[in-house]
């Protein structure tokens, strides 16, 4: 039996369903382009939550997260999901394919060509969308997507997914919509830095074993098999070391820098051997950092 693309789930005032620039919409995706904080924290938690249950990171993409920024833009302000159409639509207002896409009326390979489209990207992509009434946030999503079993078999490769390979993933936020986009084809371009951070080709990258700067903390590079509480994520070397320094003296803090092979940075108030152990410690974090989670390096 063909799995189909997306699963359409109204939970009022929520919206789920599987599946701003000024040159948004054209070929190529911008210089300036960068994710916000609350879609590279998405990224983050959807990783943390594969490597918890025995799955390996997926690279963050420049490409689908651009398509997935186009989307969710076109969904605010143009509201492509209207009638019979779904979540999974686009209009008719840019320079791409239209897609009113609905379980009578399937228009699946006109979504997972929306990649080729837009970008330079060759593979298809696979969208995972959601909305609510307000603004939403990267927590609000990934634990409403993290209870639904039809969301979460998409993150975690399970049901009708389990065959795909996901090798890139692509991450939009706007307003009260968000997406996720996979694909089963690796990006070529560099991953998005986030925008707020400074470039990481601006920065010196300190590798665990080389010589750190004066004053700063070494990087980890290399998978100690440890059980890291992480409590911030950075595009550069610059901004972990500065945070870290913020919680160096904290009492019973144990600071690590993690960087992996995607080049981000990961700041961690205290490390365990066992997973047990992590989890009942990060308890005690939960009121000074509420978005804390581990992550096994």
């Amino acid at each position: 039996m063909k799995a189909m693309l997306l699963i359409n789930i109204r939970l009022l005032p929520l919206i789920f369903i599987l599946a701003g620039l000024n040159t948004l919409g054209q070929k190529g995706i911008p210089d300036d382009f960068c994710l916000s904080n609350d879609e590279f924290r998405l990224y983050e938690m959807i990783n943390a939550h594969r490597v918890l249950n025995g799955l390996r990171e997926i690279p963050l993409s420049a490409s689908l997260s651009y398509v997935a920024r186009t989307h969710v833009i076109d969904l605010y302000t143009n509201h492509p999901d209207t009638s019979i159409c779904n979540l999974n639509s686009w209009s008719d207002k840019g320079n791409w394919t239209p897609c009113c896409h609905n379980k009578y009326v399937p228009q699946e390979e006109c979504i997972r060509n929306k990649p080729k489209e837009l970008t330079g990207y060759s593979g298809e992509g696979y969208e995972l969308t959601y909305a609510e009434v307000f603004n939403t946030s990267a927590d609000t999503v990934f634990k409403f997507w993290s209870t639904i079993d039809e969301a979460n078999e998409f993150l975690v490769n399970k049901g009708p997914w389990e065959k795909k390979n996901w090798r890139a993933m692509g991450i939009g936020i706007y307003k009260s919509y968000a997406v996720v986009w996979m694909g089963q084809k690796t990006d070529a371009l560099p991953a998005p830095e986030r925008c707020s951070g400074v470039s990481e080709s601006k920065t010196k990258k300190v590798r665990s074993g080389s010589s750190a700067a004066s004053g700063s903390i070494p990087v980890i590079s290399n998978k100690t098999g440890r059980f890291y509480i992480i409590i911030a994520s950075f595009q550069s070397d610059a901004d972990a070391q500065k945070e870290a320094k913020n919680y160096s003296k904290l009492e019973g803090a144990n600071i690590s820098i993690l960087q992996n092979m995607q080049g981000q940075y990961r700041v961690s108030i205290n490390d365990y051997p066992k997973l047990e152990e992590a989890k009942q410690a990060k308890t005690k974090y939960k009121d000074s950092f509420k978005g804390a989670w581990i992550l096994n390096f």
